[in-house]
């Protein structure tokens, strides 16, 4: 086995896909799901700043954080500190994008 680097090692956030199933489609105005929804733009948002090298978001199973209409969202850092908020996914983009921002600078 071999160690590998990878250039976004400063951290990672997922993006638990199961809590989609707790939103009511009232508390939505976007079609899709709401978790992938929240990734793209995430990543799109994270590209834009340059930061997309420095952390890697990706989709999850369950986080174990079940909060009705609520989405998790976990960050990893390369020292394996974790950190897990509770948000809605379309309301809160913004601040979940800057405390991401914010763990990589």
């Amino acid at each position: 086995m071999k160690k590998e680097e990878v250039s976004w090692s400063q951290g990672i956030a997922l993006v638990c896909t199961k809590c989609a199933k707790s939103i009511s489609p009232e508390q939505l105005t976007e079609e899709g799901h709401p978790g992938e929804k929240l990734r793209d733009f995430l990543k799109s948002s994270l590209r834009e700043t340059g930061d997309a090298k420095k952390l890697r978001v990706t989709i999850s199973g369950c986080l174990g954080v079940c909060i009705k209409e609520t989405q998790a969202v976990a960050y990893i850092d390369r020292d394996g500190t974790t950190e897990t908020w509770s948000l809605h996914p379309e309301k809160d983009r913004q601040e979940i994008l800057q405390t991401l921002r914010s763990k990589i600078k």
